[in-house]
């Protein structure tokens, strides 16, 4: 059978190991200790970006360089991601407010007094003449859902969009896995998970550092938030719900 590992966009361990020609510990041991690129899926196992082993490769003459054709770029950049260019965040941008409060739109701060620290580093014209506002403004807002069935969201259509972009996703692998390339502002959590499994996803998706702004809404055909850490919780939402609802929800009106 083929090894199709290669032109995978993440691989386990056991995978990168096999790439590069070593055991999974050796693997496990460079991921702990920082020269692997890496994250835990909500499960807390660890995946690799296929892209992460081309850097170690370029070290090492005799590693395999991966195909880089179909690997995945995110949806969505932060402003300090984007300033960045790709390389380390610039120190500048971690004294200012929307590094610190880990905004997802720079320049909804930009009405703030100065005081409050919004540096406003790199704005040097208004924020319409501006190239990163110029490719996230119109972006929408993007809400991922994660429930094992298919009848939480009634009438949602990817064709007429109405400014809200739509993933579903089934377990906690593959909401995972997603965040890697649509970078979410909500997750609407099904509470048929279970009371437990509802807890755990919460407070992992509220802590992971790949979505730090994002707001968690809980769908349950019965209000019960107590029994569902309401602390990290956002919103509710009765199931099943339509977009407008969701949207209501959303916007703080339902």
């Amino acid at each position: 059978m083929a090894d199709t590992s290669k032109h995978k966009d993440y691989l386990t361990t056991t995978e990168a190991a096999k790439i590069l020609s070593v055991s999974p510990d050796t693997v496990l041991k460079w991921v702990k200790a920082g020269k692997i690129e890496s994250f835990r899926t909500l499960g807390g196992h660890f995946r690799i970006p296929s892209g992460a082993l081309d850097a170690l490769a370029t070290e090492k003459n005799d590693l395999p360089i991966l195909d880089t054709t179909a690997r995945q770029i995110s949806t969505f950049q932060y402003c300090w991601e984007y300033l960045s260019k790709g390389g380390a965040i610039k120190p500048e941008c971690h004294e200012c407010i929307t590094y610190r409060s880990r905004s997802r739109r720079c320049y909804e701060l930009r009405d703030l007094p100065e005081g409050l620290g919004c540096l406003r580093l790199y704005c040097k014209s208004s924020c319409e003449d501006c190239d990163y506002y110029g490719i996230v403004s119109g972006q929408g807002i993007n809400v991922m859902v994660l429930s094992e069935g298919n009848r939480i969201l009634t009438d949602y259509d990817e064709d007429s969009n109405n400014g809200i972009h739509i993933r579903f996703v089934t377990s906690e692998y593959e909401c995972a896995m997603m965040i890697e390339k649509f970078r979410p502002d909500y997750i609407v959590v099904d509470c048929t998970l279970g009371k437990k499994r509802t807890e755990v996803v919460c407070r992992s998706l509220f802590n992971d550092p790949r979505i730090p702004v994002v707001r968690l809404i809980l769908s349950s055909k019965i209000k019960k938030l107590s029994e569902y850490c309401d602390k990290e919780v956002f919103g509710w939402i009765k199931k099943p719900f339509t977009v407008r609802q969701l949207m209501d929800c959303i916007e703080g009106t339902a």
